[in-house]
C-alpha cells in the first residue's frame, strides 16, 4: 500500500509539473524535494526517467478518459466545452506539452492517440458550433488546424473563459467570412455550351 501511495505522489507531482513546464521541469532531485521522498525511491518505482515518463503518460490517458466522458454530456461548444477545458486545465496543458515535445517518440504517440479520441468526441459540438452540416470532414480538417493553433497559443495564464471564447469566436468568424465571400457557383458547364 505504501509503495502505491509513494508512486502516486511521484506521478501526481510530475504530472502537474510537466503540464506547467514541460519535460524541462522534470528533475528527479527537485521532485524528491517536493514530494519529500528520497530520490532512490524514484529509481525503485520507475527505473529511470523514461520509465517515469511512461507512467506519466498512463496517468494522462486515464485523466483524458474521464475528460472524454464529460464531453459526451455537453450540449454546446461555447460555453460548455470551453468551461470543461478550464475545469481540466492540467490535463489540457499536459496534452499541450506532449504535443510541443513530439520529437520524443512516446510523447508523439500519446499525443496522437489522445488527439484522435478528442476529434471523435468534439466533432458533433464543433460541427454544430460552426454550422457546417453538409461538410463534416471539412469541418474536422479545420478543427485540426484550429487545435494546432490552440496548442501554440495556450498557457496556464490564459486558459480562461474569455481567451477561449475569443479564440473560438475568431475561428468561427473566419468560416462565416469565407462563406460570405464565396463566389456564386458557376453555371452548369453543359448549359453554357448550349
Amino acid at each position: 500500500m505504501e509503495k502505491v501511495k509513494n508512486s502516486l505522489l511521484w506521478t501526481e507531482e510530475g504530472y502537474n509539473i510537466f503540464a506547467k513546464e514541460g519535460l524541462d521541469g522534470i528533475q528527479i532531485e527537485r521532485l524528491a524535494r517536493i514530494v519529500q521522498l528520497n530520490k532512490s525511491g524514484f529509481y525503485y518505482y520507475f527505473g529511470d526517467l523514461d520509465g517515469y515518463c511512461v507512467e506519466l503518460i498512463r496517468m494522462h490517458e486515464k485523466k483524458v478518459n474521464t475528460f472524454l466522458e464529460s464531453i459526451t454530456l455537453l450540449k454546446k461548444l461555447d460555453p460548455d466545452y470551453l468551461l470543461l477545458l478550464i475545469e481540466y486545465a492540467p490535463t489540457v496543458m499536459f496534452q499541450v506539452q506532449l504535443t510541443r515535445h513530439k520529437e520524443i517518440h512516446s510523447f508523439y504517440q500519446a499525443s496522437e492517440r489522445v488527439d484522435h479520441l478528442l476529434n471523435i468526441a468534439v466533432r458533433p459540438l464543433w460541427n454544430e458550433f460552426l454550422g457546417i452540416h453538409g461538410s463534416p470532414d471539412l469541418a474536422m480538417r479545420y478543427f485540426h488546424t484550429v487545435r494546432d493553433m490552440f496548442y501554440t497559443r495556450i498557457s496556464f495564464q490564459n486558459l480562461n473563459y474569455q481567451f477561449l471564447h475569443d479564440f473560438a469566436t475568431e475561428a468561427k468568424s473566419l468560416v462565416v467570412e469565407i462563406a460570405k465571400r464565396r463566389p456564386p457557383e458557376p453555371a452548369n458547364s453543359l448549359r453554357a455550351v448550349k
